[in-house]
C-alpha cells in the first residue's frame, strides 16, 4: 500500500548550489534592514543631542544605543550578503567541495587527491554559543576537513561543509569519515567555536 510519501533523494557529493546559500540571504537582508532604521535613528539622536535627561549619561545611552546596534547590524548584514552572493557564483568544478571516488577525492577546481596521498585528516565541527546568533542557522552543517597530505608534508586542504543543509548532507559526511578510516587515514576530531 503506497502511503503517497515520497523519498527525498540523498546527495552524493558535496557540490555547493544557490539553494544552500538563500537562507543566509535571507537573515542578511533583515539584519540590513534593522540598521536601515536603527542607524538613522541613532544618527539622528546624536546629532540634535537627543533625548533631553538630566542625567548625562542616561541622554548619551539613548542616543548611541541605536546607532551601535545599527552598525553592528549594517555589519553582519553587509557581510553575510556579501560571502553568500561570492559562494553562490561558484560554478562547475568551482563548486565542488569534495566528491568521492573509490581511488580518492576530487576537491574544488576540479584537484584529485589520491587516498594513499593523504597522512591525516582532522575534522572540525563548529559550535556556537553566543547569546545573540544573527547569521548563525542551526539548520546548516557547519563542519570543515583540514586534510594533511604526506607529499609536500607542509600542505594542508581545507574542505569547507559549512552552509550544507544538515539533514541531507550529514550522512554523507558521516560516510566520508568512515571512507577515511576504511583506507586507514586516521581522523582527529576537534571543535572549534564560530561566533557569526
Amino acid at each position: 500500500m503506497a502511503h503517497g510519501r515520497t523519498r527525498r533523494k540523498l546527495p552524493k557529493h558535496f557540490i555547493t548550489a544557490k539553494a544552500h546559500h538563500w537562507p543566509r540571504v535571507q537573515r542578511s537582508s533583515q539584519l540590513l534592514m534593522m540598521a536601515w532604521i536603527l542607524l538613522p535613528l541613532g544618527l539622528y539622536l546624536v546629532a540634535n543631542d537627543l533625548p533631553e535627561t538630566s542625567i548625562r549619561r542616561a541622554q548619551l545611552m539613548a542616543s548611541y544605543t541605536p546607532t551601535f546596534f545599527g552598525a553592528i547590524l549594517l555589519l553582519f548584514g553587509a557581510w553575510g550578503i556579501g560571502t553568500a552572493a561570492l559562494a553562490m557564483r561558484r560554478k562547475g568544478v568551482d563548486a565542488i567541495d569534495a566528491k568521492i571516488r573509490a581511488s580518492g577525492l576530487i576537491l574544488r577546481g576540479g584537484r584529485k587527491v589520491a587516498w594513499d596521498d593523504i597522512g591525516s585528516v582532522t575534522a572540525i565541527s563548529f559550535q556556537n554559543d553566543a547569546k545573540v546568533q544573527l547569521l548563525w542557522d542551526r539548520a546548516e552543517l557547519h563542519r570543515r576537513l583540514d586534510v594533511q597530505l604526506k607529499q609536500p608534508e607542509t600542505e594542508t586542504l581545507r574542505i569547507d561543509l559549512v552552509r550544507y543543509p544538515a539533514v541531507d548532507y550529514l550522512g554523507l559526511y558521516e560516510s566520508l569519515l568512515d571512507e577515511f578510516e576504511r583506507q586507514r587515514i586516521p581522523v582527529k576530531h576537534r571543535k572549534k567555536w564560530m561566533q557569526a
